[in-house]
């Protein structure tokens, strides 16, 4: 089966979507889990993972004295 044809059948059933997810290679070991948490601890652990991104973040802009996403960023 073609990946879109599979994703075609998918859109009015949610377990078709699933499986053609699988099996268009789409690795849903993490989905799975995320899923087994409740919402408060998949809230913790996005505050955990913003915490360590804006703490790159301020770490690039230390080190390199300009943040790259700005406009103003050397090309």
């Amino acid at each position: 089966m073609h990946p879109s044809e599979s994703t075609d059948q998918a859109a009015d059933n949610p377990m078709r979507a699933y499986q053609a997810a699988v099996e268009y290679g789409i690795d849903t070991n993490q989905l799975e889990y995320l899923l087994t948490l409740t919402p408060a601890e998949r809230l913790r652990r996005h505050d955990a993972a913003l915490i360590f991104v804006l703490a790159a973040r301020k770490a690039g802009i230390q080190y390199y004295g300009f943040d790259p996403r700005s406009p103003e960023a050397p090309q």
